[in-house]
C-alpha cells in the first residue's frame, strides 16, 4: 500500500480544452475512474491519493485506487477508484505549512510517507470544519473610505506593485471609480471592491476601463482591472473571463 499526491488540470482551464476531460481532475471525482496524466502504470489497488490541481494549486479531493491498472478502448491506461472524497472546501497548498509544501514536486504524481499522508487528511478534516463554521456569517459595515485606509496603512496595493493616483474618481456622471492605480511599467489599474454581485461587480469595472482608457489613459498606455473580494467564487471567475480586458482578482485574507 502507498501513498500518493496525484495532479492534474482542472477541466474548466484553457489549458485541458484538447486533453479530453477524462484527464482532468474534477472527472476523476465525478466518474471514479483516475486516468493518471503521465500514462504510467505506477499505482496498485489498495494505494490512497490525495487530488491536487495544478494552476490553482488547491486539493480538491482524496480516493483510493481500487482496480489494478486498465486501458480503455484506445488504450489508455486507467484505474477504478472508491471511498472518493470531493471536499467542499479546498485546500490551497501554500496554506500549508513548510514541511508539507517543501516534499511536494511538480510532477503528476508525488509517493509520500503514510504519515505524511495522515497529517494532511488531519488537516483536510480541520479545514473543512472551519469553513463550514464560516458559512454563519458576520457582517460588519466599513465604508470604502475606511476600507481605502486599511489598504494604506498594510500597503497592500504597494506589495503588489501598485501606485494609487486617484481615489473615488467620477470619469464620467455615475461612474466613480474605487482606486485609479498605475503600474511599475506605467500603465493604469482599475481597482474596484467587489460589493454586489459578480456580475454587476464586473459590468463596473468595464464600463470604468473603458471610461479610463478614453478620457484619461495616455496613448502608449495599457488599462486593466484588479477586483478586491473576500471570496473568489467560480461564478466570478466566469464573469471575469467573459470581459475583453485583463482581469486581476485578488483575494483579501484578514490575519
Amino acid at each position: 500500500m502507498n501513498y500518493w499526491i496525484v495532479s492534474s488540470k482542472h477541466s474548466r482551464d484553457e489549458a485541458t480544452r484538447d486533453w479530453g476531460s477524462k484527464w482532468t481532475a474534477d472527472t476523476f471525482l465525478k466518474s471514479k475512474l483516475f486516468f493518471p496524466s503521465n500514462r504510467k502504470r505506477d499505482f496498485a489497488a489498495k494505494d490512497f491519493c490525495l487530488l491536487k490541481v495544478f494552476g490553482s494549486q488547491d486539493f480538491i479531493g482524496d480516493f483510493r485506487i481500487a482496480s489494478d491498472a486498465q486501458e480503455d478502448d484506445v488504450g489508455d491506461v486507467y484505474y477504478e477508484i472508491a471511498d472518493v472524497a470531493e471536499w467542499d472546501f479546498p485546500v490551497n497548498q501554500h496554506l500549508l505549512p513548510p514541511r508539507y509544501t517543501e516534499r511536494l514536486s511538480r510532477s503528476r504524481s508525488t509517493e509520500i510517507r503514510q504519515d505524511v499522508f495522515l497529517e494532511m487528511m488531519g488537516i483536510r478534516n480541520f479545514m473543512q470544519n472551519l469553513r463550514i463554521n464560516y458559512k454563519n456569517r458576520l457582517y460588519i459595515k466599513v465604508s470604502e473610505r475606511q476600507f481605502e485606509e486599511l489598504l494604506d496603512a498594510t500597503n497592500a496595493l504597494r506589495e503588489v506593485g501598485l501606485e494609487i493616483l486617484d481615489r473615488q474618481r467620477e470619469v464620467t456622471p455615475g461612474n466613480i471609480i474605487d482606486l485609479l492605480c498605475k503600474d511599475a511599467k506605467g500603465d493604469l489599474v482599475v481597482v474596484e471592491l467587489k460589493k454586489g454581485s459578480s456580475n454587476e461587480t464586473i459590468g463596473q469595472l468595464a464600463r470604468y476601463a473603458t471610461d479610463v482608457r478614453e478620457y484619461v489613459a495616455k496613448p502608449a498606455q495599457k488599462v486593466r482591472g484588479m477586483i478586491l473580494t473576500l471570496d473568489i467564487d467560480e461564478q466570478l471567475i466566469r464573469a471575469a473571463r467573459g470581459v475583453n480586458f485583463d482581469v486581476v482578482l485578488y483575494q483579501l485574507v484578514l490575519y
